[in-house]
């Protein structure tokens, strides 16, 4: 796998490959295959972190990722790639069903309280509901993760604003929230819904594919790339849970704060606020 991601790169013209050390470069590659694949998942066997994978090749943290950028967007990476998956990890995606679209009952949201709701949940069952007519209004709270003492003293709160229509999926606002953190390595994650926050066990659990597949806890309510946010039936001041990269369990309260109509000319999702600094997905502790 690593030959022909090399190979691939250097077929490029111009080839990135011709500038910069070839420890970095084999360093960023290993660890765009090493993404793709959930290498730094421990919850995965095997499994290592990304800092030893940069001590090993000795290069910085920094070098190592922005290699690693490089050649995911050279090549055009993502993870469960099945250009790049190893065996064990493409053979999941081959062998399971296409997974079915979620079914919900949609909750139809209060855009006019002039309106009556028997009008809107008529609306709302039509055969070609339009569910890109719907705005979410997300507060994302940062509510446990590694960070440090002197980092939380500085930033006591972090949380961040996104807007959201209802026809992108839940993969589509985890990378909104990726972003809003300034987040740079992908990991596994999983939202959790009707339950009483993060962490609930009775929670509705929306997670990869791969997870679809596999014995992470209890059985996954549907994928996250199948299930549009429009159908799951949120409310108003409804919370629910995201929790990113499942060995260093960053944990985060999600806050339907608002439902209303997206605005014409805007792009979605957005992020309109920002409250407290983005913590260093690697935290260095002394």
């Amino acid at each position: 796998m690593m030959s022909r991601s090399t190979a691939a790169l250097c077929r490029k013209r111009p080839s990135p490959i011709e500038k910069g050390q070839s420890k970095t470069w084999a360093c960023g590659i290993t660890h765009a295959i090493g993404m793709v694949n959930f290498l730094f998942d421990s919850s995965q066997n095997p499994h290592i972190s990304a800092s030893e994978l940069y001590q090993w090749f000795g290069v910085s943290a920094s070098t190592g990722q922005g290699k690693s950028k490089l050649v995911r967007d050279t090549l055009k990476m993502h993870q469960l790639d099945p250009d790049w998956c190893l065996p064990s990890r493409s053979q999941i995606r081959c062998n399971q069903a296409p997974p079915e679209p979620a079914q919900h009952h949609v909750k139809p949201p209060n855009l006019n309280p002039l309106k009556k709701r028997s009008q809107l949940v008529s609306h709302l069952h039509q055969p070609r509901f339009r569910l890109y007519m719907y705005l979410y209004v997300l507060d994302v709270v940062l509510i446990d993760g590694p960070v440090t003492e002197q980092f939380i003293k500085k930033n006591p709160q972090v949380i961040r604003t996104i807007e959201i229509r209802g026809d992108p999926t839940l993969a589509d606002l985890h990378s909104a929230i990726f972003k809003a953190f300034d987040r740079e390595e992908e990991h596994m994650y999983e939202f959790q819904l009707k339950g009483k926050g993060p962490n609930d066990p009775s929670a509705d659990r929306y997670g990869l594919a791969i997870a679809l597949s596999n014995d992470f806890g209890s059985p996954m309510a549907g994928d996250v790339a199948q299930t549009q946010i429009g159908t799951l039936g949120l409310e108003v001041e409804e919370p629910f849970g995201y929790w990113f990269d499942f060995g260093d369990d960053w944990w985060h309260q999600v806050q339907v704060t608002a439902i209303t109509a997206p605005q014409p000319k805007v792009k979605y999702p957005q992020i309109t606020r920002r409250i407290g600094a983005s913590p260093p997905q690697y935290a260095e502790f002394d």
